[in-house]
């Protein structure tokens, strides 16, 4: 190689050098800091710190924090809110604050400020790039504790093995929302505290929303409730949703999509995902709404490789004929009180679906798997988005995809 040729080749690397160098500037910035019920507020904030000089307060652990960092919070209960309104804390593009617990330690964050205050995480507005991890969120023994609400411009928001528990009104509310995850938490016993119905998860406005692996059960008025819109391309999948709906006034019970107004205005509802989860008891303590339900102007749901089982009401319930393009294919629904698929949409597609007994391995433990001999296996059609079952395993085994959850290995 000529001396000319060797100095080309040098400097058309030299971008690719450069890009090196900033990514590891980047990367070098980033901090991981520590909160522990044994720490000193007075620790300074310095990217040395370690997990022998940790920080007293979560409030305090939070004024260290810039884009790309994490807080550890170690294990015992903290009686404080997690606010990032106040010192305006926000991740940026690709640079996610995390917030957690910290590994092999679940931390209780336990805070209750009264009626319709900010909740645990106070973290409104024009703020993203967040994620809470491995934490206990508690609204208190007495159930004073206003639930989270993701609202006012919120955006790209990660929320996974979260348990979120006896908050006063609903447990997780997304409102104005867009991008948010809410993965493989616990989210439970929500409090009753008037006549109103309080959920699990309360979807109101928003795009892109995941909700994903979840154990969703004993909420006052309901599980997952999407409403009124504007709703798009929001994913409900691979959850457990059981034992909601303990009031006798709510008409919701596992999962309801529903378009609705605000202000006079109506609303839309296009592009939900509902597949892979399984809904059973809901609604036997308290109303008569069962398992999944489709109505008002929802259009183009999509319910796929549900197991509906055991549910006060219908299974399914496709309503009102300005509900349209639903597709159901692929779901078990059986044993629900009222009666098992009820269709009175428009353009609905209803096919592969299973109604009669599928020989689950043992549904009064919540073992909804197959047995080997259940007329369920290999009688779905092949659904193109839905290439694994509830424990992600690959869909189909055999000759087709197995009609419910679970697919048979």
């Amino acid at each position: 190689m000529t001396k000319t040729s060797k100095k080309h080749k040098y400097l058309s690397m030299l971008p690719l050098w450069i890009l090196f160098i900033l990514i590891g500037a980047i990367t070098a910035e980033a901090a991981t800091y520590y909160v522990a019920t044994t720490g000193n507020d007075a620790h300074v904030c310095t990217t040395a710190q370690t997990i022998t000089t940790p920080k007293r307060t979560i409030k305090s652990g939070i004024t260290c924090l810039k884009p790309g960092d994490k807080l550890y919070i170690r294990a015992g209960t903290y009686t404080e809110q997690i606010d990032l309104q106040g010192p305006n804390k926000t991740g940026t593009a690709g640079y996610y604050i995390t917030i957690a617990g910290y590994p092999g330690e679940k931390p209780t964050v336990r805070y209750s400020e009264g009626t319709y205050g900010y909740g645990v995480i106070k973290a409104r507005g024009n703020r993203g790039w967040l994620i809470f991890d491995n934490l206990i969120l508690d609204g208190g023994l007495s159930g004073n504790g206003t639930g989270w609400q993701i609202r006012d411009g919120n955006h790209d928001f990660i929320l996974r093995n979260l348990e979120i528990k006896n908050f006063r009104y609903n447990g997780v509310y997304v409102d104005g929302a867009n991008n948010v995850q809410i993965l493989n938490c616990k989210i439970h016993h929500q409090v009753s505290v008037d006549v109103n119905r309080w959920y699990g998860i309360y979807y109101h406005h928003g795009a892109n929303g995941v909700i994903e692996g979840n154990e969703i059960y004993n909420n006052p008025g309901g599980g997952i409730h999407a409403y009124p819109g504007t709703i798009s391309n929001l994913i409900i999948r691979g959850n457990r949703i059981y034992y909601n709906n303990t009031m006798t006034t709510s008409s919701v019970g596992g999962i309801i999509v529903f378009r609705g107004s605000t202000n006079g205005v109506t609303q839309t509802i296009s592009g939900v995902q509902i597949y892979n989860n399984v809904v059973y008891k809901n609604s036997i303590y308290g109303g008569t709404s069962g398992a999944i339900r489709v109505s008002s102007g929802a259009a183009g749901t999509k319910v796929w490789n549900n197991t509906v089982y055991g549910n006060k009401g219908w299974g399914i319930q496709i309503e009102l004929n300005t509900t349209t393009d639903t597709v159901v294919q692929n779901n078990i629904v059986f044993a629900n009180t009222s009666g098992q698929i009820t269709n009175a949409g428009t353009r609905t597609i209803l096919n592969a679906n299973s109604t009669t007994d599928p020989r689950f391995v043992n549904a009064a433990a919540g073992d909804f798997n197959l047995q080997l001999s259940s007329p369920a296996i290999d009688k779905g059609v092949i659904l193109s988005l839905v290439k694994v079952d509830i424990r992600k395993y690959p869909r189909p085994k055999r000759l087709s995809q197995d009609i419910g959850a679970y697919e048979v290995q």
